[in-house]
């Protein structure tokens, strides 16, 4: 080959390798988006190491905030585009599974880290937890069947054993023990909750609530709240305002502000490819929370 042959294959591989990369990263900002689930947080409906598809057009994409290669995570430093979010096909309800950006952290909403969770709380919502169940606008919400708890288990006779064999076929990896001999905790759904209070050296099982907030520090730093007694908390929205209970500091304004921007930037889990561990069922949820 001579070297004009060469540089004219050099030169089509080149505009080639340019347009593919124009369209992928058109593709990953404008229409799905691939993520890796990295946590067990939603054990029961994704799995950890699952391919998720996530839908740009459903809430609406946003324009990027920094300049990079797609799927490579790689991003020239120090630019920081002005953003806007484009019209979607559809507004975020609750249930959804959704993927949005950590908060807190200090960079370009495109390079924070990108959570998975189900959405409880709307703009204008007020949401709470009631020993350990969400309540939004006083009203109690339906558990999803996949929802993971943590629950009290009580023996009839603290000399018994929660063996595997009584746990796996229920889902349930191993019970915890706990200062009170006849007490063990699980992490379940409720229906392995109640198929395991169905066992007969089994005394009771509820739901496990803590009301230490030393031991469960949760959001806003200055507040009484547990994880598992949390709130009333208003949803934000665009014409309200902080709520006089929640009292914030500085953090928590600074926080809040990162909330908001961030609330901008979900996108809808639209589907989702199993890595060996079985498809995930997402039809029945399109946005997400643990």
């Amino acid at each position: 080959m001579d070297t004009r042959s060469w540089k004219h294959a050099a030169g089509a591989w080149l505009k080639s390798l340019c347009f593919a990369l124009l369209i992928a990263t058109g593709i990953q900002v404008f229409l799905v988006q691939p993520f890796v689930v990295p946590t067990s947080s939603m054990a029961k409906t994704i799995k950890p190491g699952d391919y998720i598809l996530v839908s740009k057009l459903h809430y609406g994409p946003r324009t990027p905030q920094s300049v990079g290669l797609p799927f490579l995570d790689l991003y020239v430093p120090g630019v920081h585009l002005p953003s806007a979010r484009l019209p979607g096909l559809a507004e975020p309800e609750r249930g959804d599974v959704v993927v949005f950006h950590y908060p807190p952290e200090k960079k370009p909403i495109d390079q924070k880290t990108a959570y998975v969770k189900r959405l409880v709380g709307l703009p204008g919502d007020t949401v709470e937890v009631q020993n350990g169940r969400a309540v939004v606008n006083g009203k109690p919400l339906t558990a999803v069947p996949t929802v993971q708890q943590q629950w009290d288990v009580h023996l009839k006779d603290p000399r018994m054993r929660l063996l595997p064999n009584h746990l796996r076929p229920l889902g349930i990896q191993a019970a915890r023990p706990t200062s009170d001999p006849d007490r063990r905790l699980v992490t379940a759904t409720p229906e392995a909750a109640d198929a395991l209070e169905a066992y007969s050296f089994v005394r009771s099982v509820a739901l496990s609530a803590s009301t230490s907030p030393a031991k469960q520090p949760t959001f806003p730093a200055n507040s009484d709240f547990t994880r598992d007694e949390y709130g009333p908390v208003p949803v934000p929205r665009k014409t309200r305002r902080f709520d006089s209970q929640i009292r914030p500091g500085r953090s928590t304004k600074k926080q809040f502000d990162s909330m908001r921007d961030t609330a901008q930037s979900g996108s809808r889990a639209g589907g989702v490819e199993s890595t060996g561990s079985g498809t995930a069922d997402t039809r029945s949820s399109r946005t997400t929370s643990s």
